[in-house]
């Protein structure tokens, strides 16, 4: 059934019934009968829709029929500790709203009480029994609305004692002295240190703080998705944006221009790197805060890699010289790549040295430096000194220019290893970007070492995964992708899928992994590079050589039982 809706039939023979109590007359039956067999739906929401009976009327009927309690939802049914209990996710996704908590039984309103499954998760989020009663979906749906979506709630939520400024303190505040004063208070200086924790402590990599007509959404991108978690008063605009800039060493009193802004901050012993822009939009000043935490690099190992693809990884990035790229779409993991290859092949034998944009991790025995536009340090400018420095092994953030490009490779001839990214969907794609870029042939083919391609799947949840039958459109899919490697049928096809629980937020997902396509270029592939070999061609070179290309790589983690079907799609779509 739909999970947003009330099904009216789970009383049985209800028509008849409600002729019979007198709810309605046979003729007022007949008439939606009709309806229902021309256009079909749910009897119960035919009847309500021609004015036959009210939703309440309805619902109090069903309930009587099942003995089951019918609650008008208002302020004093709904208990603050009963809703701190469930997520905002979950009660949205089965349309319930907590009511009250009295001792180990948890008592939730729902528009459809016998909806089993429902209450299983519930369950099993809650870790308490539960009991359901009826209520109509107009109440649950304000319930919802009032105690998750309000700026008490949405406040009290991210686990600090936060109250809401007076609106007489706003209307002072034009001046940058009085937006300065209103911004160090302690309450807005705490609202805004607990929407980054609560960012923190839920792993986002991004928060966007974005005024609506009538209030402010803030949404985390959490596994790469946005998912919307706090809601606060419109009137918390102003300061919350003021505080951010102070943070971030911009000007307060500019809100007609966008502004960049970086802070270094410490949660729970961490160090985390802020990353601010603002964007004057239609109903205020958008904030979106970039956090870069200083946790641990990752391994080879936790990256996704197959057992052949790492041997072939590591056999391209122990070589003395030569360039290796990594190539992917903004947000699919080229980075967290390239800190684990220098992690690797850090040593005291090895002067590596990076340039950066920004620098997004620390690396022990490595010289990191940042791109500062505004002293004119780009990657080009860099690149030239890091050659002054005699180094082994460098790092170039991202190719994006000709300069860039020509010093990188040219560095990778005399005797340095490179190592770099680029935007192109495949991994034979960074051939042609090169030559885009005004890189002659020879010299492409003479530096290349490696490509890689990659994409990042959200994971199913460990705690919730469970194995489901593929659907035919399903099967199909996974038989056109797999390759010829992989010999499918439907009988001998399984998958998996998160059911949702509190670890994964009712998700399913948690956490992320890469999938790859790794060129390793031979002789000749090489060769052909400086015949100038069509894109088509060398993508048929390399299929030949047996590598599996991005929807092979994840057609094996969806078997596998690492990702979903839906997952892969929504990331490779445009391959």
């Amino acid at each position: 059934m739909d999970e947003g809706s009330v099904s009216y039939q789970i009383l049985e023979d209800l028509p008849v019934a409600l002729v019979g109590a007198g709810f309605i007359s046979a003729d007022q039956l007949a008439v939606a009968q009709v309806t229902q067999k021309s256009m079909g739906g749910d009897i119960g929401h035919i009847l309500i829709k021609k004015g036959f009976v009210t939703e309440a009327q309805l619902l109090q009927f069903i309930a009587d029929n099942l003995k089951i309690e019918f609650v008008t939802l208002t302020d004093k049914h709904i208990e603050q500790d009963a809703i701190k209990l469930v997520p905002l996710i979950l009660t949205q996704k089965f349309h319930f709203v907590p009511v009250s908590k009295k001792g180990d039984m948890l008592q939730i309103a729902m528009g459809d009480p016998l909806y089993l499954f429902a209450l299983d998760e519930i369950r099993s989020t809650v870790k308490c029994d539960v009991e359901p009663v009826f209520a109509a979906k107009e109440d649950i749906e304000r319930a919802i609305k009032l105690h998750y979506h309000s700026p008490d709630a949405s406040v009290s939520a991210m686990d600090e004692s936060m109250e809401i400024v007076d609106q007489d303190m706003l209307d002072e505040a034009e001046s940058s002295e009085k937006l300065e004063e209103l911004a160090s208070g302690t309450k807005i200086v705490n609202i805004v240190n607990g929407v980054i924790a609560k960012a923190y402590r839920e792993h986002a990599s991004d928060i966007h703080i974005e005024p609506m007509i009538d209030r402010i959404r803030v949404r985390y991108r959490i596994d790469g998705l946005l998912e919307e978690r706090i809601v606060l008063a419109k009137k918390m605009l102003l300061p919350i944006v003021s505080r951010l800039k102070i943070m971030g060493n911009m000007d307060i009193a500019e809100r007609r221009v966008p502004q960049d802004g970086r802070v270094n901050l410490k949660f729970l012993g961490n160090r985390i790197d802020l990353r601010l822009s603002t964007y004057p939009s239609m109903y205020g000043e958008k904030v979106v805060v970039r956090l870069l935490a200083k946790e641990g690099i990752l391994g080879l190992e936790d990256l996704g890699f197959s057992e052949e693809d790492k041997l072939r990884f590591m056999d391209i990035i122990v070589r003395p010289h030569g360039i290796f790229l990594v190539t992917g779409p903004t947000g699919s993991g080229k980075t967290t790549t390239l800190y684990a290859a220098l992690q690797r092949i850090n040593s005291q034998e090895k002067n590596i040295i990076s340039i950066e944009d920004p620098i997004e991790n620390e690396i022990a025995g490595v010289s990191q430096a940042q791109v500062n536009l505004k002293a004119g340090l780009t990657f080009a400018s860099a690149l030239r000194s890091i050659l002054r420095q005699d180094p082994d092994v460098i790092m170039v953030g991202e190719i994006r220019d000709s300069e860039t490009a020509d010093i990188a490779l040219r560095s990778a001839m005399t005797g340095h290893f490179v190592f770099s990214t680029l935007h192109t969907n495949t991994a034979i794609g960074a051939v042609a970007r090169l030559a885009d870029l005004g890189l002659e042939p020879f010299l492409i083919s003479s530096a290349i070492l490696g490509v890689l391609s990659q994409r990042l799947v959200r994971k199913i949840c460990k705690e919730c995964r469970a194995e489901v039958e593929a659907t035919d459109a399903q099967a199909e899919y996974l038989k056109k992708y797999a390759g010829s490697g992989l010999k499918l049928d439907k009988k001998n096809i399984k998958i998996y899928r998160g059911k949702g629980c509190k670890a994964c937020r009712m998700s399913g997902y948690k956490g992320r992994v890469g999938i790859f396509e790794l060129v390793a270029f031979n002789e000749k592939l090489k060769q052909m590079i400086t015949e100038r070999a069509s894109e088509e061609d060398l993508r048929r070179e390399v299929r030949a050589m047996g590598i599996r290309d991005i929807n092979e790589e994840a057609v094996v983690k969806v078997l596998t039982g690492v990702t979903t079907i839906e997952e892969v799609i929504r990331v490779t779509q445009e391959e």
